[in-house]
């Protein structure tokens, strides 16, 4: 990668991890940037410097020192969204305007944006492509999709440089998503109730993600595109509670009955082969290890 600059705002906790070590991966030192400090060691991967992405002044010097900026600042749990909205909105909305302004200044900057596959919501197209018309069903999706808008109206009006990527359920050490919860409530003894266990959705490890996040710097082939970021195979959530109570013997789970909508969610991945060199892991076997060494 050269002398290129990397910057990642809001790199101190679960996905910041594992790209901080996928870019040691490649011989590449980062700058990350947050306002608590790493829950991983960055040993001599990195650079941290403890900032408020609200500061203004210390955003603009960082941004200012880097070639590519990947953004991690946000508010992550749709729970939490749908529960504290105003937070979301600053977190995921406010935080990236201050980025792209700051890079509308500083000029020939790239940004690196996760959203969520939660745009597309509720959809019978299966697999998902990226061409797939938003279902916006909740807080959590429309925020991000006002994200990816905030990005092409910068491309389109001061040439700002993006990649947009998709990310479905991802999962690994550090992670508070659905597998995260099982585990904790299979730890505690106490039954696991999920909702909807026979829908299928697209589990892909964050190790994965963060090789699709260092290629999307990397690659010129992606800028000023959206692409999805899963496995492009579905599992069903009741086959993950299979695992967890097979590794937890004392474990059960029961179907909590809810009125919520049923959906199924698997990504088209043909773009991200294309343009990315992505080759996630999948298999049954691959996940129970990843759950098994990294998140038990």
């Amino acid at each position: 990668m050269g002398e290129r600059r990397v910057l990642i705002t809001g790199g101190s906790g679960f996905i910041g991890s594992h790209l901080v070590r996928k870019f040691s991966e490649h011989g590449d030192r980062v700058t990350v940037m947050d306002i608590r400090r790493p829950d991983y060691e960055l040993d001599d991967m990195g650079t941290f410097v403890q900032r408020d992405i609200f500061d203004p002044k210390a955003l603009k010097s960082l941004v200012e020192d880097a070639d590519d900026i990947i953004h991690l600042v946000g508010l992550a749990d749709s729970r939490l969204v749908q529960n504290d909205p105003m937070k979301s909105f600053r977190l995921n909305i406010v935080s990236l305007q201050n980025v792209l302004e700051v890079c509308r200044e500083a000029g020939q900057k790239k940004i690196i944006f996760p959203s969520s596959a939660a745009v597309y919501g509720t959809t019978d197209d299966l697999p998902i492509k990226e061409n797939s018309p938003p279902n916006l069903t909740n807080t959590y999706s429309w925020h991000k999709f006002i994200c990816e808008r905030m990005i092409q109206a910068y491309q389109k009006n001061y040439d700002l440089r993006y990649v947009i990527l998709r990310l479905f359920n991802v999962y690994g050490k550090g992670n508070e998503g659905v597998i995260g919860l099982f585990i904790d409530r299979a730890k505690k003894g106490e039954t696991i109730e999920p909702f909807g266990p026979f829908q299928y959705r697209d589990f892909v490890y964050a190790g994965d993600v963060a090789e699709a996040i260092y290629h999307a710097v990397v690659y010129d082939k992606a800028v000023n595109r959206t692409i999805n970021i899963g496995t492009g195979k579905g599992t069903q959530i009741r086959e993950i509670l299979d695992m967890i109570c097979g590794i937890y013997p004392g474990a059960k789970w029961k179907e909590l009955r809810t009125n919520f909508i049923m959906y199924d969610s698997i990504a088209d991945i043909t773009l991200a082969r294309i343009l990315l060199d992505f080759n996630p892991r999948s298999s049954p076997e691959f996940l129970k290890r990843i759950i098994t060494e990294e998140m038990i």
